[in-house]
């Protein structure tokens, strides 16, 4: 039997980047289509933040990779729980 150990939850940290005209206008598009699936408001920061957190949890090659590194333990990114867009982009 395996042990996971929870790792010690790292506090918020700012990211500002510059996108692309055509990706943002993307965005806006899907955070247009969640309120209409979902039938709640959302914002594209809150959508931006869901994405990356699937696209970097289901890359296995990454996860591989960072296991190798250093502890030997995934660890899973913790979930924010006011984040209600998650179940429409999970696969």
């Amino acid at each position: 039997m395996k042990l996971r150990l929870k790792g010690k939850e790292l506090p918020p940290v700012q990211l500002r980047l510059t996108l692309p005209g055509s990706l943002k206008e993307s965005l806006d598009e899907y955070v247009a289509y969640l309120h209409d699936q979902l039938q709640r408001e959302t914002d594209c920061k809150e959508v931006a933040i869901e994405m990356l957190k699937h696209f970097v949890e289901s890359d296995r090659d990454f996860r591989v990779w960072r296991s190798r590194q250093g502890e030997g333990v995934e660890r899973p990114i913790q979930k924010e729980e006011r984040n209600g867009a998650a179940g429409a982009m999970r696969s």
